[in-house]
């Protein structure tokens, strides 16, 4: 079908229905199908809108409301749905998703806190004892080197 037919069966002229189709793709983000017509004597593509019985019955619909509500916007809302709306619902749904993703991983970086924590603690347990470990070292140097067997060891080692 074309504009023709379809101006026919909702009572309205063809350039009212040409008319028609940009605005209700910018209100509602529907697209109609399109074929490419060459015309004239530099064959220039020209977009030919091909209407499907779908499209004929949205436009009743859109014509019906119209002649009604004498308000195209509501119209076209109404019969095609809201783009606006639609994407405000879009980023709604990325926006809870992000979210649900970002609880997720702030889950996950508090899950991994406590193990640094935990293993930080571990650590400075075993660095306590090293150290205890190293002071009766020295210790124990100090005595020997207080005996001379240190010297004696050393002397004996060299050897």
């Amino acid at each position: 079908m074309d504009y023709k037919d379809i101006a026919r069966e909702v009572d309205r002229s063809p350039t009212t229905v040409r008319k028609w189709c940009p605005r209700i793709t910018e209100l509602s983000g529907y697209q109609f199908t399109f074929k490419k017509v060459y015309r004239g004597r530099n064959k220039e593509s020209l977009k030919q809108f091909v209407f499907t019985d779908d499209d004929l019955i949205k436009f009743k619909e859109l014509a019906k409301l119209l002649s009604e509500t004498n308000d195209f916007n509501y119209s076209v809302y109404e019969v095609y749905g809201n783009l606006k709306a639609k994407r405000e619902r879009d980023l709604r749904k990325d926006i809870d998703d992000l979210d649900d993703y970002c609880l997720s991983k702030f889950e996950s970086l508090v899950k991994q806190i406590k193990t640094l924590k935990t293993n930080n603690q571990i650590l400075s347990n075993r660095i306590a004892t090293l150290e205890q470990f190293n002071s009766r070292l020295e210790k124990i140097e100090i005595g020997l080197k207080k005996k001379n067997i240190g010297d004696l060891l050393n002397d004996k080692f060299k050897n």
